[in-house]
């Protein structure tokens, strides 16, 4: 229920309820909870530029990504807002090694658990298609991306016409990491990459997704994190009490009272 200033008390008396409309108790610290969007179709970028204060995005590579901020970016003057009001958050698996040969072997490794009919029930999904009916180790099918996963289908099917894949190839991606992006390396080399996409405006932070717990969680904690706070990129305390805070979100302004 909603108050609307130009309506008076509210004094609703009903079956269920009866409430004369004031809450009787303080605003919430944070203002209000943080509102989060994920999807990139036209429709999503639309929704996000008008209410997200975080928005999570499916990206393979960062010219994709830098793409998808900049057009999300500059909706946000048409709604009265800044840049650094919405916090864009791309979604990597990070695969940590201590060198690049052990975080590929623990890739591979990763990849050998992935089930055929599972990964394709996936890709299915996300296809909104049977995707059992196409060769496996054939090329990436023509097919559209379909309207309930937009931008995951399309940036899978882009991924995998760019770079050559075959069918197989795909669906141990998207089984691995559920079509989003995979950042395999030494801990120096997720970190430089994770700096460079930061720097090039392709992200404002990550949504990181360990590959498994709790094992691949540690890893990306006790080695990558510690690089990034050397470099001033990663906080070394919490920045705040509330969640608004620790995301660097402005606290938003009563709409109820003039400022």
């Amino acid at each position: 229920m909603a108050a609307r200033r130009d309506r008076g008390p509210i004094d609703h008396d009903g079956a269920f309820f009866k409430v004369k409309g004031p809450l009787n108790i303080g605003r919430s610290p944070q203002g209000q909870p943080v509102v989060l969007q994920a999807g990139g179709s036209e429709a999503g970028q639309a929704l996000a530029a008008r209410t997200a204060d975080i928005v999570f995005s499916v990206v393979q590579d960062i010219e994709e990504a830098k793409a998808g901020y900049a057009s999300l970016k500059t909706r946000l003057p048409a709604f009265g807002r800044r840049p650094e009001d919405v916090t864009v958050l791309p979604g990597v698996m990070p695969v940590v090694g201590r060198t690049d040969k052990e975080a590929f072997e623990k890739l591979n490794t990763l990849q050998n658990f992935v089930s055929g009919s599972i990964a394709l029930a996936i890709l299915s999904d996300r296809f909104g298609r049977d995707m059992s009916a196409y060769d496996l180790d054939g090329p990436i099918p023509d097919i559209a991306p379909s309207d309930s996963y937009h931008s995951f289908a399309s940036v899978m099917l882009a991924k995998g016409r760019r770079e050559n894949m075959t069918l197989r190839d795909l669906y141990n991606l998207t089984a691995a990491a559920r079509g989003h992006w995979v950042l395999c390396g030494s801990a120096e080399r997720i970190a430089d990459t994770l700096q460079l996409w930061f720097e090039e405006h392709a992200a404002d932070g990550f949504n990181v997704m360990p590959p498994y717990f709790h094992e691949g969680f540690e890893d990306f904690v006790q080695l990558v994190v510690p690089i990034l706070q050397e470099r001033g990129l990663f906080r070394a305390d919490y920045e705040g009490t509330t969640l608004r805070d620790h995301l660097g979100l402005a606290r938003p302004a009563n709409p109820f009272f003039a400022a």
